[in-house]
């Protein structure tokens, strides 16, 4: 990655252009169409609908097919733009009815991208006001792969959104990925099924509509690899339905009853098993529960589970029994007592992500075996753990390199700067680095970091709320990490000023540093 700012590529120059383009032509017209409309409301329509209609074709005669999703976010923030300039040109002695107007222009202007060259929409990215556009022209994207609705109505409209989605669904014959969270029924399941045959993944989380009745129509989805029925009233008669008859699933997203459904399965049909589950994610996992998922479930690579402490047997040595494991999270679980060092002793030269959350009896011990056990360690977090001070040191001389693989690495927990410098010192290739409100970092704890390892990979720096960090770490950083892109989080160091923030902003400019450390909103994160 360059470490200095580079000029944009004359395709994306071009589509930037190419959308302020179409907003300069709603903008042009909203004189002429705003005056036709106080005589002709029907004329009005007819024109924009003319004016739309000739910038669409315009657009498809001379745009690749295979850059209208890029086109569509282009034009989508050239017209958020006009939005706001109308918003902010808007007085007291504005007509309203001139206003209304001009907003209609420039929302309509959407539509010029409603072809069927679009592949890839999410209406969460949308603007709201744009959203019902969408809403309503949808049947005009019948290329469209993946279809993010979000949550549409929350769930208090559901029968008043069923008719209009039915109708954009029948046309969307291409669809892999469709997200319908809150309103999706039985009745649109059914039109899935009929029209949407090439379906892999589906979102229907939160739909109070979905039940056990369900699961007759999505068996019948002969594509299906991954479902969420998260929050929906589906029991475990239905999931275990579910198992059966989808013989392709992978992922059925989160399921605190997984267990049960195996264990109903394990009863009812021992014929069934195995599943082709990859993922097990379970925030309620006794022992047994665990012996049936690596039983019947042996292709699991993703395991998240809450473990539970109060079984009679709490340890985590069954999961050596699961060959493909590659990502494991765990929450609440002590690291010796629980058997987790064992655990990585037979299964750490596969696993690539570790999640340890809540987990105690971590120790720079422990560390030291998690570097040696798991080699091909990509993603570490710790999350809400307390580190312990280690009662003997690890003294043998540690036979591989410790974490050189790893490239994503998150601390939310209390550690001592000797437990956090041997994991950031060794990890020479890493690239994003988290690091919470738990440890409170210094100059000098950042000056031995950067002296011991200069993070020449990084490319994003978060460090949340610190009161000891001043402008020498903020520069011994962006001087040091030659590929860093993101360092955010600089409104919470305490001891940066205002003037401290906008000099290190100035610095990064007038070098021409490929640094953004623009404030960001805490929902977006």
């Amino acid at each position: 990655m360059q470490r200095f700012k580079q000029p944009k590529s004359l395709e994306t120059l071009s589509l930037s252009r190419l959308a302020d383009w179409v907003a300069l032509q709603a903008e042009r017209q909203m004189a002429p169409i705003g005056a036709l409309a106080q005589r002709d409301v029907a004329g009005a329509q007819t024109t924009l609908a003319h004016l739309v209609a000739t910038t669409r074709t315009h657009l498809e005669y001379n745009v690749p097919w295979m850059l209208y999703d890029p086109l569509a976010t282009e034009c989508i923030r050239a017209l958020t733009e006009l939005l706001d300039k109308i918003k902010q040109a808007l007085g007291f002695r504005v007509a309203m009815g001139k206003f209304v107007s001009q907003m209609n222009i420039a929302v309509s202007m959407i539509e010029v991208v409603f072809t069927q060259s679009l592949t890839f929409l999410s209406i969460d990215t949308i603007p709201k006001i744009m959203r019902s556009v969408f809403y309503n022209k949808l049947h005009m994207l019948t290329g469209l792969e993946f279809l993010n609705l979000g949550s549409l109505s929350g769930g208090w409209k559901t029968s008043d959104m069923e008719v209009s989605i039915i109708q954009a669904l029948k046309e969307l014959h291409r669809l892999k990925y469709l997200c319908i969270n809150y309103d999706c029924t039985d009745n649109i399941l059914r039109c899935i099924v009929a029209n949407c045959t090439n379906i892999q993944k589906l979102d229907v989380s939160s739909s109070k509509s979905i039940t056990d009745d369900s699961i007759d129509i999505i068996a019948k989805l002969k594509s299906l690899k991954s479902i969420q029925l998260y929050r929906t009233f589906v029991t475990v008669a239905g999931f275990a339905k579910l198992l059966i008859r989808c013989k392709k699933l992978e992922d059925i997203g989160r399921c605190d009853d997984i267990g049960r459904v195996l264990e109903y399965i394990d009863l009812s049909d021992s014929e069934a098993p195995p599943f082709y589950l990859t993922t097990y994610v379970s925030r309620y996992a006794p022992q047994n529960h665990l012996q049936l998922a690596v039983d019947m479930c042996p292709y699991i690579r993703c395991m998240t589970v809450f473990h539970n402490r109060n079984s009679v047997q709490s340890d985590l040595m069954v999961l050596i029994g699961l060959k493909d494991l590659r990502d494991l999270k765990l929450l609440s679980c002590d690291f010796y007592a629980d058997q987790l060092k064992q655990v990585l002793q037979v299964k750490g030269c596969n696993i690539t992500h570790l999640h340890l959350e809540h987990v105690d009896q971590i120790d720079l011990n422990a560390l030291m075996y998690i570097s040696q056990m798991c080699p091909l360690l990509e993603s570490f977090t710790l999350y809400n753990c307390t580190l312990i001070q280690h009662t003997s040191l690890y003294t043998k001389k540690l036979d591989l390199l410790p974490f050189r693989n790893l490239k994503r690495f998150t601390c939310v927990a209390t550690c001592t700067h000797e437990q956090l410098m041997f994991v950031l010192a060794n990890s020479l290739n890493v690239e994003f680095v988290h690091v919470g409100t738990a440890v409170e970092l210094t100059d000098e704890f950042i000056l031995k970091l950067l002296d011991k390892n200069p993070l020449i990979y990084l490319k994003e720096l978060r460090i949340l709320q610190t009161d000891c960090l001043t402008i020498t770490s903020l520069q011994s950083i962006i001087e040091s990490c030659m590929c860093l892109e993101v360092l955010v989080e600089l409104e919470s160091w305490s001891l940066l000023t205002d003037s401290d923030r906008e000099y290190i902003r100035n610095y990064i400019k007038v070098n021409n540093f490929n640094i953004d450390t623009a404030p960001i909103r805490r929902y977006d994160v």
